[in-house]
This record gives C-alpha cells, sequence and structure tokens, in this order.
C-alpha cells in the first residue's frame, strides 16, 4: 500500500511538473496554434474592445461586429503564432489609434525581423524613404518599389508583412529616380544589424539616434535640452542636475520632437519647475460605464417604447460615460523654478505624456510651442492577456483639454509653426532650432 502511495505521489508530482513546464514553454513563431486558441484569442480582442474603446464616435461607419466576423475565416486561416500575431495586429489596427495594439512576446524579435529599408507614400507612390547606407548604391532613396516577391506592392502589403522569419529574403522590383526598372534581394535583418553594431541609415536625421536626456549650450546662452522619453524617472534626476549650469544662461530650448511619451507623473515633475505659474491643470477624460442593471431594464424599455428614445439607452447602447476635471497640482515653489523663457520644439512624434506635458503648461507666459502639431495620440490603455505570450492594450481613457476640447487625431498645436521637412528634402538645416533661436534673440 505504501508503495502504490509513492508511486502516486511520483506519477502526481510528474504530471504537475510537466505541466507547469509546458506552461512556461517558450512560444516559438513558428508553432502551430490551435483553433481553440485562434478564436479565444480573437473574440478576447473584440469583447475588450466593444466595452472599453474610447473612440468609436470617431468612426461612426464601423461596426466592430461586422469587422470580428469578417476576421474569423482570417484567424482560422493562420497557420502558426507569427501569422496569428499578425491577424489580432491587423484587427486592432482597424480602430486606428496609437494606444490601441497588439504587444508580442519576448521571443518575437528573436525570431521575426524586418528588411533594413523604410518605405513611404509619397504623391500616390510607394517609395524608398530610408534604407541601409549600404545599400544606397543598389537601392537609391526615391526608387518606386512596384512589386515585392512577384506580387504588386500595395497588394504585398495589405494581406503581408513586411515583417517574416529572420534571414529570410524579399525580393523587390523598383524603378530608380531616373526610370530604370532593377531587382533586388534583401534580407530580414534590420535588428541583426543594430546589434552587430554600426549600422547606419542614409540618408540619417539630426535627431534620430539620440539617448533618452542630452543637454548642451548653443551660441547666445542658450541651453538646449533634449528629452526623448518620459518613460525612465531618471530623466526627472538629469534636468534637476542640470538646473544650476541652466540658470546661468539666458533661455532654454526643451526638444520633444521625439519624446514618444511614457509616465505623466515624471513629465508633471519637470512641468512643476519650468512653469512660471503658481498652479499646473493636467487633461480633463472621459472613460466608459457599464451597469448591467441599467443595460437590462434598458433592453425592455427599448421594446415599450414608442420613439428612439427610452430610459437607461445610453447604457443599452454602450455609451454612457463618466466625466472626470484635470488634476489640479501646485507647481514647485518660485525659488526652486527654472525662472527662464523656455521654448519647446515638438512634432508629430511628440507622444502621450509628452503632450500631457504641453497641457500642463498650457498658459504658462514663460513658455512658447515650436514646431509642428503633436502626435495627438494619448490615454490609458487597459493590459489585456491573450493566448500565445500575447498581450494587447487598448485605449480605455478618453483624454482631453483642460476645458474638454478634444486633441486626440489633431494634436497640441505649435505657438509658432515650423513646417515639417518634405519626406525627400536635401535640407540639413534644423529649422526648428533655428526658429526657436531667433524667437529668443527677440526677447527683450
Amino acid at each position: 500500500m505504501i508503495r502504490n502511495i509513492t508511486a502516486l505521489f511520483f506519477l502526481l508530482n510528474f504530471v504537475f511538473y510537466s505541466a507547469q513546464a509546458q506552461q512556461t514553454k517558450k512560444v516559438k513563431m513558428s508553432d502551430s496554434v490551435s483553433t481553440e486558441d485562434k478564436l479565444y484569442g480573437l473574440s478576447t480582442l473584440w469583447k475588450e474592445s466593444a466595452y472599453n474603446f474610447v473612440w468609436f464616435d470617431k468612426f461612426p461607419g464601423l461596426n466592430w461586429d461586422s469587422v470580428y466576423r469578417a476576421y474569423i475565416p482570417k484567424v482560422l486561416k493562420a497557420s502558426n503564432v507569427f501569422e496569428v500575431n499578425r491577424v489580432f495586429t491587423r484587427f486592432l489596427e482597424e480602430l486606428k489609434d496609437g494606444h490601441t495594439a497588439v504587444w508580442t512576446n519576448q521571443g518575437f524579435w528573436d525570431e521575426i525581423d524586418q528588411p533594413p529599408v523604410s518605405l513611404t507614400r509619397f504623391e500616390g507612390k510607394l517609395l524608398v524613404s530610408k534604407l541601409d547606407s549600404n545599400l544606397k548604391a543598389q537601392l537609391p532613396v526615391k526608387s518606386e518599389v512596384l512589386k515585392i516577391n512577384d506580387r504588386e506592392a500595395n497588394e504585398f502589403l495589405k494581406n503581408d508583412s513586411w515583417l517574416g522569419f529572420r534571414g529570410t529574403e524579399v525580393k523587390l522590383l523598383y524603378k530608380t529616380p531616373d526610370g530604370k526598372e532593377k531587382i533586388i534581394v534583401v534580407r530580414r535583418n534590420l535588428n541583426e544589424l543594430f546589434k552587430q553594431g554600426g549600422f547606419k541609415y542614409f540618408p540619417s536625421s539630426p535627431t534620430s539616434a539620440t539617448p533618452k536626456f542630452a543637454y548642451r549650450k548653443l551660441k547666445e546662452n542658450i541651453s538646449y535640452v533634449q528629452i526623448n522619453t518620459f518613460s525612465d524617472a531618471a530623466v526627472i534626476d538629469s534636468f534637476k542636475n542640470v538646473m544650476p549650469i541652466l540658470k546661468q544662461n539666458r533661455a532654454l530650448i526643451l526638444d520633444l520632437r521625439n519624446n514618444g511619451g511614457g509616465n505623466s507623473d515624471y513629465a508633471l515633475e519637470i512641468a512643476k519647475v519650468i512653469t512660471d505659474k503658481s498652479y499646473l491643470v493636467g487633461p480633463s477624460w472621459r472613460t466608459r460605464i457599464h451597469n448591467a442593471a441599467n443595460k437590462a431594464w434598458g433592453s425592455f424599455d427599448k421594446i415599450k417604447s414608442k420613439t428612439p428614445e427610452y430610459k437607461y439607452k445610453d447604457y443599452m447602447e454602450m455609451n454612457a460615460w463618466e466625466y472626470h476635471p484635470g488634476d489640479t497640482v501646485a507647481a514647485s515653489p518660485a525659488v526652486s523654478r527654472l525662472n527662464l523663457p523656455v521654448v519647446i520644439l515638438t512634432s508629430k512624434n511628440t507622444y502621450s505624456a509628452a503632450e500631457d506635458f504641453l497641457i500642463y503648461l498650457l498658459g504658462s507666459k514663460n513658455i512658447i510651442r515650436i514646431g509642428q502639431a503633436s502626435a495627438g495620440s494619448s490615454g490609458q490603455p487597459l493590459r489585456v492577456e491573450l493566448p500565445l505570450d500575447m498581450t494587447a492594450r487598448i485605449c480605455a481613457k478618453r483624454d482631453m483639454l483642460p476645458d474638454g476640447t478634444d486633441y486626440i487625431g489633431l494634436g497640441i498645436q505649435p505657438d509658432i509653426q515650423v513646417p515639417a521637412k518634405p519626406v525627400f528634402s536635401t535640407d540639413v538645416r534644423d529649422k526648428e532650432l533655428l526658429a526657436a533661436m531667433d524667437y529668443i534673440k527677440g526677447i527683450k
């Protein structure tokens, strides 16, 4: 009897640890996927978006249920984890929101890569805008890509992915700027090239490949600080460490043109010390309300009502909201503030928490914004667990200006507009920076 119990004990342990090992087994992009996981993942994205996404009113012609039904055969057709990931990704891309997307598992970029070639649509054509500097002689910038892997380029990118398994080849039929049609085969090895070191894009950008925080002194006793993220609390310390130096100069140019956002609390800490206001007001926001009982009552009121309007209609149509004014926060004491004119440079790549930063500073008389409108993409995403080590985020908080004005999709406008450089401009001047310096020179 004891032997049987002992054997059973070891058997149960084997089953338990085997199951645990299976659960923690690394998911490979080439792994096959069960029908259950495909449908469960897609259905989870549909359900959580239907209940929580805050921008459906931006797309009055979008029937989310119909989109979901259309993607069922697409996900069933997917043959491996990578293809399922692409279907999930395209499904959420239908919502056209920067805070709504599919995240991949940790090993995604160990197996998946893309060619070291950037394409952009320009005047109705798909053109090469940037590429590995080692390819520039073979594939000139401004070349028009006609076919990818022997299929029309636009059709390929609509139904297939520029991404693919690392090292796989991509065949491009292209027309050079002087009208010659040629073929080149490139490998999906961009991340591999970055890891090897020494990789350079052509043409390079004056604001690319920059650190999280950078400081330098410009002419005319002007300080220049570049902050490219608010995702790391270290940028607060970096800024406060250079404050004594900044105070010795006549003005500050703060470059947020490549700041993709991060944590609004970190952004606020810097806003507190550069404003001339005694308090700051953050974004106001709305979020959707779900009340099952109100929805249930509404389902019967809808039948009884003789008009399109009925009690609890908003709950029945999942269009009930609650509103929150922006937080009011005290600025730092005057003695610890910068107390200087500040010019903030912005662009379409100024995102999320960086936009919250701009909102907190609205009304500051010592601050002016120069450049282009910000990205117009902010909010709080809901984290959603998916099968196959994937997660998604769905924007569940609708950020607005303190007065309730929408800026999502529009951006926060600069005080002084400097047109962005055309895609293929050869002008190496930093026009936004020059405009900022000219503005400061004019301050009496």
